[in-house]
């Protein structure tokens, strides 16, 4: 199962992307569900973990600055819906395992597929009626990808430094200290 899990964690998370999209507030019980069974059953329990809170933290900043500032707003007039919250700790997920695969390009590649690839997602999420722009299409796909090149590379960098950090536990100062950060140790003679 360890081998195939990044192709499980993918098709998990579109379905759990379609679920919160076309039944939103919902989808919230299979939401939580869907969490607890991945902390149950992913290899890196430890690591999701983490992402799970740093990548939400991060991501739900964004979106709430994109929903004050009136880029997009959301029914009922929510700053940010709980079941977008419960998505990003699922995005969260996915950066450690169907979107790990990111973690070998170079920062800037990232940005850029950042930058197209998340406007496209609300893009998606506006047909489908999850989310209202305020603005013209073009404002808003724009802000989002601003968002997106930004934070994309950032979950990647959390992802690689947090990885490196828990399968070195143990091991001394030193030698997490130049796999995180591609330095040698000073030699103080």
């Amino acid at each position: 199962m360890l081998r195939y899990f990044p192709l499980i964690n993918a098709v998990w998370f579109q379905l759990v992307w379609f679920s919160v999209i076309l039944y939103q507030q919902q989808a919230i019980p299979f939401l939580l569900v869907s969490i607890l069974l991945h902390l149950l059953v992913s290899p890196t329990r430890k690591i999701d973990f983490y992402l799970l809170i740093l990548i939400s933290l991060l991501g739900v900043f964004g979106d709430v600055l994109l929903s004050f500032t009136g880029v997009y707003q959301f029914p009922n007039n929510a700053l940010i819906p709980v079941w977008l919250i419960l998505l990003w700790c699922h995005f969260g997920f996915a950066i450690n395992h169907s979107l790990g695969w990111l973690s070998r390009f170079h920062l800037g590649l990232i940005a850029l597929l950042g930058a197209i690839a998340g406007p496209l997602n609300y893009l998606a999420g506006h047909r489908l009626g999850a989310v209202d722009f305020s603005y013209s299409y073009q404002i808003t796909l724009f802000s989002i990808g601003v968002i997106w090149a930004v934070n994309l590379p950032v979950f990647i960098i959390i992802q690689r430094r947090l990885r490196a950090r828990i399968n070195n536990e143990g091991k001394s100062y030193e030698t997490i200290d130049k796999y995180t950060h591609n330095s040698k140790p000073v030699n103080n003679k």
